[in-house]
């Protein structure tokens, strides 16, 4: 499984080339030959959303546990799978990044990878900047859903 963790900055070109954090092709290892998946995230927060080929086979196995006559399978899968982008890795590890995406999420000379275990987003800084802020008091405010409470022990057999 491939684990992403960290935070990097990365120049973007004229052209929307971008090299990904080198710890994150190593991460990908095998899997850097499919390439990633791009998307805007469903949370809507402002940047790019990148997961391995792996976790888009993922997200359609969830998919297909719903009800496909629904409105919301619909709904889901345009926003997961009918905004994605694959999108291959270059000689030098680059990607290109789709110019929409780098609008929505402000990118422009440079971009903030930051790994957030199974996926990994791209940002521009000051989004990244004042998200960090909301993101501190949302976690502080709700610690407590880190602490899961340990299963209960097995009866003694009598």
């Amino acid at each position: 499984m491939a684990l992403f963790l960290s935070r990097s900055v990365h120049k973007v070109d004229k052209k929307g080339r971008v090299s990904v954090p080198a710890a994150f092709r190593a991460a990908l290892g095998e899997a850097i030959s499919e390439g990633i998946a791009l998307t805007k995230p469903m949370n809507r927060l402002t940047c790019i959303e990148a997961s391995t080929m792996k976790r888009v086979g993922e997200r359609i196995e969830q998919l297909e546990k719903m009800n496909e006559d629904t409105s919301e399978h619909a709904a889901f899968a345009m926003v997961t799978l009918g905004n994605m982008r694959q999108v291959p890795f270059d000689g030098e590890g680059r990607i290109v990044l789709p110019a929409d995406f780098m609008a929505f999420a402000g990118v422009t000379d440079s971009a903030v990878f930051v790994g957030l275990g199974k996926t990994f987003q791209i940002w521009e800084q000051a989004a990244l900047d004042a998200y960090m802020a909301e993101a501190e008091a949302i976690a502080a405010q709700n610690i407590a859903m880190l602490n899961k409470p340990a299963p209960p022990a097995p009866e003694a057999g009598g």
